[in-house]
């Protein structure tokens, strides 16, 4: 197999979770040229990673906003591959491979139509975390893989010094092009709680989008920094590196946290951390008994509110994963 590629439309942490595959892919094949296919917004994730021969950052509003007519260049990417592993769940991407003529493609099967149009199916549904389910893309196209080796890998970061010790606290996901809803961040006086307890320890900092800025801005006092829209992803990753502890709900800066920082504490309530938990970290869930897998295989969004049963006793007590 002269030329393999992986694509993927997003988003920022589940591209990350991706990582581990790629590693492993280019230790079974060291020969081969291993391309990228990723969405615009998340490219910055795989810049330079020593694992892949090219990136290939392509407009993922063709497809969210569906832009039948330009799918044609998606197509056009995908020429000239001897196997794709599709690393999306949704059939649009496995019926773009076949069209492009890719004889060997790869990916998982949640329903009958996702399998038409592939040559080779990952069945997706039962709870396993998704480094394991991307893992298991690899064996699929019958290399060696190590269940193990989960370790995520980010670019290099950009010094963004910050006076020690800081906590570094999120409070957020939900955010996101298919998606915009709150279902994941904990209620503001849980929330509140948490800024209290870790400002008794030091510094507390927020990190997050530009667009987050004001939320946090109600959170602010004594010994509080609101990053959120500015800095880098490569200073956040910095700043995530070296805090003395990290708070998160379930979003992409939980899994930067997670590759970078063993003192994570991922906090959950409508998503499960045997999915998602990034390898190595604490976590916290009291929402067991509202679990609804629909959403994190279908993205049907759950109206129920979570969080509702947990303390900060409870978030200073992690289990660890």
């Amino acid at each position: 197999m002269k030329k393999i590629a992986l694509l993927k439309i997003g988003a920022l942490g589940d591209v990350l979770m991706t990582t581990p595959l790629v590693r492993q892919l280019r230790r079974a094949l060291p020969q081969t040229s291993i391309d990228y296919l990723v969405g615009q917004a998340s490219g910055a994730i795989l810049e330079g990673n020593p694992h892949i021969s090219r990136l290939v950052r392509f407009d993922e509003s063709i497809l969210y906003r569906r832009k039948i007519a330009r799918l044609g260049s998606l197509v056009r990417l995908l020429r000239g591959y001897d196997a794709i592993l599709v690393l999306d769940k949704h059939w649009i991407f496995a019926l773009l491979a076949r069209l492009a003529g890719v004889p060997v493609r790869i990916g998982f099967a949640r329903r009958p139509l996702d399998a038409m149009f592939l040559t080779r199916t990952v069945p997706y549904g039962p709870v396993k975390h998704e480094i394991a389910y991307y893992l298991a893309l690899g064996e699929a196209l019958g290399l060696p893989i190590d269940g193990a080796d989960v370790a995520m890998e980010l670019p290099p970061s950009d010094p963004c010094p910050m006076e020690q010790p800081y906590t570094v606290l999120v409070n957020g996901g939900g955010a996101n092009a298919n998606e915009q809803s709150t279902v994941r961040r904990m209620p503001e006086s849980l929330f509140s709680d948490l800024v209290s307890a870790c400002r008794a320890r030091g510094k507390v900092v927020f990190l997050g989008g530009k667009d987050e800025a004001r939320y946090y801005d109600r959170f602010a006092g004594e010994r509080t920094v609101n990053l959120c829209g500015r800095t880098s992803l490569r200073e956040a990753w910095d700043l995530l590196r070296h805090a003395q502890s990290v708070f998160s709900t379930d979003t992409g800066l939980m899994h930067m946290a997670g590759a970078l920082n063993p003192n994570l504490t991922a906090i959950f309530g409508p998503t499960h951390p045997g999915r998602k938990c990034p390898p190595g970290a604490g976590w916290v869930w009291t929402d067991q008994d509202l679990y609804d897998d629909r959403y994190e295989l279908y993205g049907e969004v759950p109206e129920r509110q979570f969080f509702r049963k947990m303390s900060i006793e409870n978030i200073m007590r992690p289990t660890k994963a």
